[in-house]
């Protein structure tokens, strides 16, 4: 009777694509929490005077807060409404951004960051299950590969405006407009995104107890824990990619254009993935093959280094690829889970595992590459292709 009901409510559910692009747009103000102070880096340097590497926390410091809650922060909210996750992450974001636009001291900068990052957390857990919601089954794997775009396009626009208003403007005009983009959003999902009510699978009780034990379940159960495997291999290489191929180049010509390809050749991979997971390969199979494309591709690139705009060639495929595998994570969500509280708790493994990659990848990989030089980018990314595709065949099987 159930399977019926649930049948016949996946049949009446037609994709609002209104909801679909407002939550994808409302991914891409999460990333820009990233995105604005990794453009303003040097004009925090010179506005607070304080060591490189405390300039560098505040970039990552948004992230601190999924790297430790992210699988929590999928339970709890199963008992809430998204609805309402959203439009208190939207407050909190817009208003640490008009803090920061202030520009107060730099310990009070760093404490809104950390406060940012429950803001970041509830978008990216709420947004991408709210566009599982709001579409058909049919559609899902279109919408996933949408929605794994936000974070490509937030750098891209960031890099592009987001510069040009720094340098115009400064860092404090930034900052406003980014609390700005918080309204239209807010009133967008207080009148057209309809609400959900409370009850997920876990204990209405959220003592420390129930929360340890239900978190535990999301890793205990591959439905829920494997989108985070498989991301945090994605992502302990990707940030590494942008940042060391570049800089892999013959020439400098040929690395500026590459720092300004590279973003959007992954963009579009990510895209691509959704249509390719919605008519050519399941999500697990395109998993397994981009894995290894990835692999196949950095020995290319590796092998073409000293033959220019070959290794640019290599390099664009090479990201392209990677951008497959970030579409690929979110359409598997919607793939292994059915249910709307399987799809918050992976969207929330997601979060931590994910967090827990671009943390460690970028010194790793730096670590790697000054002992083994450029034999170094491709033992790990050997390593980590290799464990991404042995997951993702584990995915397979379920």
């Amino acid at each position: 009777m159930n399977a019926n009901m649930e049948a016949q409510i996946n049949l009446s559910i037609k994709t609002q694509w209104g909801n679909v692009v407002t939550l994808w747009v409302i991914g891409i103000f999460a990333a820009m929490q990233f995105a604005k102070f990794s453009i303003a880096y040097d004009s925090l340097l010179a506005m607070y005077h304080v060591k490189p590497t405390l300039i560098g926390f505040s970039v990552s410091s948004v992230g601190v807060v999924g790297l430790l809650f992210g699988a929590a922060a999928g339970v709890v909210f199963n008992t809430l409404s998204y609805r309402s996750v959203l439009i208190t992450s939207l407050i909190i974001g817009a208003g640490t951004s008009l803090i920061q636009s202030m520009t107060p001291n730099f310990s009070i900068i760093l404490i809104s960051r950390f406060i940012e990052g429950l803001s970041q957390l509830g978008i990216v857990v709420a947004a991408p299950t709210l566009m599982l919601k709001t579409s058909e089954p049919r559609h899902h794997a279109l919408v996933m590969g949408l929605w794994g775009t936000f974070f490509g396009v937030a750098f891209t626009v960031a890099g592009g405006l987001g510069n040009h208003i720094l340098k115009t403007q400064g860092f404090n005009t930034l900052c406003l407009l980014h609390a700005a983009l918080a309204v239209p959003l807010l009133l967008y999902c207080y009148f057209f995104i309809a609400d959900k009510p409370p009850g997920g699978k876990v204990p209405k009780a959220l003592s420390a107890a129930n929360l340890l034990k239900a978190t535990i379940q999301v890793y205990k159960s591959p439905r829920t824990s494997l989108p985070g495997w498989v991301f945090m291999f994605h992502t302990s290489m990707y940030v590494a990619l942008l940042t060391f191929v570049p800089r892999m180049a013959p020439n400098e010509s040929i690395m500026n254009f590459l720092f300004i390809i590279l973003p959007v050749s992954s963009m579009s991979g990510t895209f691509l993935s959704g249509i390719l997971s919605q008519w050519v390969l399941k999500p697990p199979s395109l998993l397994m093959f981009a894995y290894l494309g990835i692999l196949v591709t950095t020995v290319l690139a590796v092998m073409l280094q000293s033959y220019g705009y070959l290794f640019a060639g290599a390099a664009i495929l090479l990201l392209l690829i990677a951008g497959t595998v970030q579409g690929s994570v979110f359409t598997l969500i919607p793939y292994l889970s059915r249910h709307e509280s399987d799809q918050a708790m992976g969207n929330g493994s997601i979060a931590q595992f994910g967090n827990l990659g671009a943390t460690i990848g970028p010194p790793m990989f730096a670590f790697s590459i000054d002992l083994f030089a450029q034999s170094g980018l491709l033992i790990l990314i050997g390593g980590l292709s290799i464990a991404g595709c042995c997951v993702s065949v584990i995915a397979r099987r379920i």
